[in-house]
């Protein structure tokens, strides 16, 4: 046994006995309320979910816990950086306009169109 663990032994073993001696004393805590979470599905490859459990596995973790860490952190980084709704449809419009662009220069530039 470690001496760190017989420390934490001991520690347990005297607020026992403290606990057990004064079993009618008051005792001041208030127990934490969980924040509310709920269960979301994620259908994903088969090879995705072995990969994901050997990065989880790698880093001693539950694959479930790095997908939630994962999701949370990325959450947490599109809100940083702006990243709400508005910003990413904006990027999206402007995404879709360059593109229409590009196509209506590479239309314009057909060599079968040109007379010569």
């Amino acid at each position: 046994m470690t001496s760190s663990s017989r420390q934490l032994q001991e520690k347990i073993a005297a607020e026992a006995e403290q606990a057990e001696a004064t079993p009618d004393a008051e005792l001041h805590y208030r127990r934490r309320q969980p924040k509310r979470s709920s269960v979301y599905g994620l259908r994903l490859p088969d090879e995705r979910i072995e990969q994901l459990r050997r990065l989880a596995e790698a880093r001693g973790i539950e694959p479930s816990t790095l997908v939630r860490q994962w999701v949370i952190e990325h959450l947490d980084d599109s809100e940083q950086a702006g990243g709400g709704p508005e910003r990413r449809t904006a990027e999206w419009e402007r995404d879709v306009r360059s593109t229409t662009d590009h196509l209506r220069q590479l239309l314009d530039e057909r060599p079968w169109t040109k007379a010569g």
